[in-house]
């Protein structure tokens, strides 16, 4: 059985994260940032892709199918998402592929001996509490929820404490018959840079933005996931001659490189087209609206700086879930499928003072300092379970002396 031990100067925090989606690799790193930046005499976090370690062999080819089943058939997608919402217990074919790595599972947690254990990928959490089940863990569990919603597989009986981005998720989980006790709201953690002041003019220049001209940035996901009608965008005359576009493709090199072909054939100094970027947060600094699909991390993060959104074609499941609650906040408008995205996108560009509207909405829905919050929470839970623990061994001390 896996035990902690005595209690570290640092306490070792080993986070679980996973790459079928980038918002779960996001919130772990920026869990690890703020950890670096305030946290380093009381905590050594480290942050370890779940699938990559557990599943070396099976990782590449469940990433290939998830990204080509989320991009090609989203509706079966959102069926299985559906069906499995509000299942009780695991579902067998989850069960099954967790048993295949839990022996491998096992022997890391052994070898990192965490004295708390943070999960912001799902299949970790449900991993983590099947061995806590099985009583070869005893390790407290903290998960986070990278998105505004409740999922079977984000509930498993052996967390210890959910860590949530809004009210509405603490609410589905307390209807699942979670405890008050047991979640927190803290947000959705998101990297302190996002929250920094900036001088927008300065960074137009730097980007070779016009500061006079409404900047769109467009994003698809850390995977790039632009359609047609996106794309589209940058062909539009009528579109460019009244704003700037920048395009976000993430990893998708092909997209990447079929939208910059297609700008040599069709120069103009109103498009930028970038693949992944580290400083986004400055780039949504400089933006007067987002064009995105409603991924957990980087709605948070557009939230995070105030920035408007335009949300389109949301995949079924998690994300229609994000669509609703962003829009009942007023931090965000859905896109129709009766419009054509241009006319959408055009006539919430050149309404200013409903964009002024969204940004002072993002103000009061945001949560202050979310990843500090997060980590409060996280401390709070291992020094409660340190306690107890040291409570338990002076008892048995005692017994023994008798």
């Amino acid at each position: 059985m896996l035990t902690n031990g005595e209690i570290p100067a640092a306490a070792r925090v080993l986070v679980l994260s996973g790459d079928l989606g980038d918002g779960h690799r996001q919130a772990a790193r920026a869990l690890a940032e703020t950890c670096g930046e305030g946290l380093a005499e009381r905590v050594r976090a480290e942050v370890i892709d779940f699938m990559q370690e557990v599943y070396p062999y099976l990782h590449p080819m469940v990433k290939y199918c998830f990204m080509k089943g989320v991009e090609k058939v989203p509706s079966v997608y959102g069926y299985l998402y559906r069906k499995t919402r509000r299942k009780e217990a695991m579902p067998i074919p989850f069960k099954t592929f967790l048993s295949l790595g839990l022996s491998r599972f096992l022997t890391l947690l052994e070898e990192k001996k965490p004295d708390i254990i943070v999960c912001t990928f799902p299949l970790a959490a449900a991993a983590v509490s099947l061995l806590k089940e099985k009583g070869a863990v005893s390790t407290p569990l903290v998960t986070v929820i990278t998105d505004h919603t409740d999922h079977s597989l984000w509930l498993q009986p052996h967390t210890d404490l959910y860590l949530v981005g809004s009210e509405q998720v603490a609410a589905a989980l307390r209807l699942h018959g979670v405890s008050s006790s047991r979640v927190r709201v803290t947000g959705i953690p998101v990297r302190s840079r996002f929250s920094e002041s900036f001088d927008r003019v300065r960074l137009c220049q730097s980007f070779g933005l016009d500061p006079q001209r409404p900047v769109v940035l467009v994003m698809g996901g850390g995977s790039g996931m632009l359609d047609g009608s996106v794309r589209s965008l940058i062909r539009s005359t009528s579109l460019l001659e009244r704003l700037q576009l920048v395009v976000i493709c993430g990893s998708n090199a092909a997209v990447r490189e079929e939208l910059e072909a297609e700008l040599r054939e069709h120069p103009t100094n109103r498009v930028i087209v970038k693949g992944f970027v580290e400083e986004i947060h400055e780039w949504m600094a400089v933006a007067d609206l987002l064009v995105t699909k409603p991924g957990g991390l980087t709605t948070a993060e557009a939230v995070a700086v105030g920035l408007p959104m335009l949300l389109y074609k949301p995949i079924p499941g998690q994300e229609e879930d994000n669509a609703a609650v962003l829009e009942k906040a007023g931090v965000a408008i859905r896109a129709t499928a009766a419009r054509t995205l241009q006319d959408q996108l055009l006539e919430l560009a050149d309404n200013r003072l409903a964009l002024a509207a969204m940004k002072g909405r993002a103000r009061q829905f945001r949560r202050q300092r979310p990843t500090e919050q997060a980590w409060d929470a996280i401390m709070h839970l291992q020094q409660t379970a340190s306690s107890v623990r040291q409570a338990w061994q002076a008892t048995t001390t005692i017994r023994e002396a008798w």
